[in-house]
């Protein structure tokens, strides 16, 4: 049975301001991410020292009901440089709306928002927790907001090659992979994707 709550989205600028940096970090210390520790290990460690920076902003989804952190999700901006090689011209007339074409390289340059991070809090009733397309719902919402105000049309993210990954976002959420890179400090192969507003 689902327990209901309702769910609030908040920058961890602003529980910063309100809670103060010893009763953020407790909060942030509940969270638990057993199946990716990457997820877990930057909530407690950088998401807010990187949010006082302005490299990325992280928010919280909490329950409003008892004030637990069920996921989040840290966004910010990038330069993307995309390949034309092997691109339909569909796919080329679609990134040309948001990109620059350098005709030497044969490559696109486009200002995208980057979802960098995105994780569900595990340490929680299963009943309680959020689901992934509830909380990539909530960043696009984010995201969709920012458009409206700045521009932008394109949203980047890397994930690990894993099917239930692909599925998730290709599938589900209608991302397009792109290219790959190698992460030799994790030695981890990572799918690069977009996807288009």
């Amino acid at each position: 049975m689902s327990i209901t709550s309702t769910m609030q989205v908040i920058n961890i600028l602003d529980v910063l301001e309100y809670d103060g940096e010893e009763n953020l970090k407790n909060r942030l210390a509940t969270f638990s991410c057993p199946k990716n520790t990457e997820i877990d290990s930057f909530l407690k460690l950088n998401a807010l020292n990187f949010a006082k920076r302005k490299l990325s902003i992280t928010y919280l989804i909490f329950d409003e009901n008892d004030g637990e952190i069920l996921g989040y999700f840290t966004l910010a901006h990038k330069a993307l440089e995309i390949k034309g090689d092997n691109m339909s011209n569909t796919a080329r007339r679609r990134l040309s709306a948001h990109a620059r074409l350098d005709v030497d390289s044969n490559s696109f340059t486009a200002s995208a928002f980057l979802l960098a991070q995105i994780g569900k809090n595990y340490s929680i009733d299963k009943g309680k927790r959020i689901t992934g397309n509830e909380l990539i719902g909530f960043a696009n919402d984010i995201m969709a907001d920012i458009q409206h105000r700045i521009g932008g049309g394109i949203i980047y993210l890397d994930c690990e090659d894993k099917e239930h990954l692909k599925n998730f976002y290709i599938i589900q959420n209608h991302y397009k992979i792109f290219g790959e890179r190698y992460s030799h400090t994790e030695n981890v192969r990572y799918l690069q994707m977009i996807r288009f507003f």
